[in-house]
């Protein structure tokens, strides 16, 4: 067994809450790397239908093969997502759609961090703020009706404590960050202001239809997209000091494994965590009138009709 994912085997077998999964149907965003991978790995091995969002359909079929390997798990799958284009939102939904009956989990973990130049998505959307919040908005938006016919069920939006230094709360003048000099760390942070603050209100909305909701923010992780966040020449020295104080991924995916499998969490809604534990959000993700114009404004953004309404 590749030692790595024995380590990811070990700790969700010594996840006292993880129930038997077996016959439930769980989609992971981000799933081919990461944290998202170390959650699929754990997630498989409670014998859910595991659902692998890619991005890159090859890197994402290495990685099915590798979970289906280890764990025995036969009901492993690739959808391709890419978030940072909508039309493949809705076609990786479709996808679930017609595929799948039930759905009992959404996880969503992919993220994105910008380097310095402003980029767009496929829409015309701020990259970061596109892919961290549009993105899976959309994505659960579509999937909803079918997490409410299989409930209880759980969405867990994987947003930062990185939240809490947006400093004055969402621009909504200025929310794809094209005035003035684009600040990557700011749009990050934002984005993951947006991802609590839209868990805040969809879980709100879906008061008392045993789909709930919740934000987590999985620890400081080392990572891939950790790294590339230092990958400028005034702070790449930092990396190496600031790595000591990371966890590893799978670390982090137990943390929101615990969030999203935890049987004693059924019924608790519109709350954030931080490494698998309740705690309260910084004062801007309290705001439930940023919250609910987010929510307007983002229906609005990803275009969604009567029909998927």
């Amino acid at each position: 067994m590749n030692h790595q994912v024995g380590n990811r085997l070990q700790r969700v077998e010594a996840l006292a809450v993880a129930p038997d999964m077996r016959g439930r149907v769980a989609l992971v965003t981000g799933a081919s790397d990461g944290v998202g991978r170390s959650a699929a790995v754990q997630l498989a091995a409670t014998g859910a239908v595991t659902l692998i969002a890619a991005r890159n359909r090859a890197k994402g079929e290495r990685v099915r093969d590798e979970i289906v390997r280890t764990t025995g798990n036969k009901e492993v799958h690739v959808v391709d997502l890419d978030l940072a284009d909508l039309a493949s939102v809705r076609q990786a939904a479709a996808t679930v759609l017609e595929r799948w009956d039930r759905l009992d989990l959404l996880l969503c973990i992919a993220g994105y961090a910008g380097r310095g130049t402003r980029t767009e998505t496929a829409d015309g959307f701020e990259t970061t703020f596109g892919v961290n919040h549009l993105g899976h908005a959309l994505l659960a938006r579509l999937l909803t009706d079918r997490l409410r016919d299989g409930a209880p069920s759980r969405i867990v939006l994987v947003a930062s404590e990185a939240h809490r230094r947006a400093k004055g709360g969402l621009d909504f003048d200025d929310l794809m960050m094209a005035q003035g000099k684009f600040h990557p760390l700011l749009a990050y942070n934002r984005s993951k202001l947006a991802n609590v603050l839209y868990a805040r209100e969809l879980a709100r909305r879906l008061t008392g239809s045993g789909v709930d909701v919740s934000a987590a923010h999985p620890g400081g992780v080392d990572t891939p997209m950790m790294q590339s966040m230092f990958d400028r020449p005034v702070l790449r020295h930092l990396y190496p000091l600031f790595r000591q104080g990371l966890i590893s991924p799978d670390e982090a995916a137990t943390g929101l494994l615990r969030v999203a499998l935890d049987s004693t969490l059924t019924g608790r809604t519109g709350l954030y965590y931080e490494r698998g534990q309740l705690a309260e959000p910084g004062a801007v993700a309290l705001d439930n009138d940023a919250a609910r114009r987010l929510w307007s404004v983002t229906e609005e953004l990803i275009g969604l009709d009567t029909a998927d309404r």
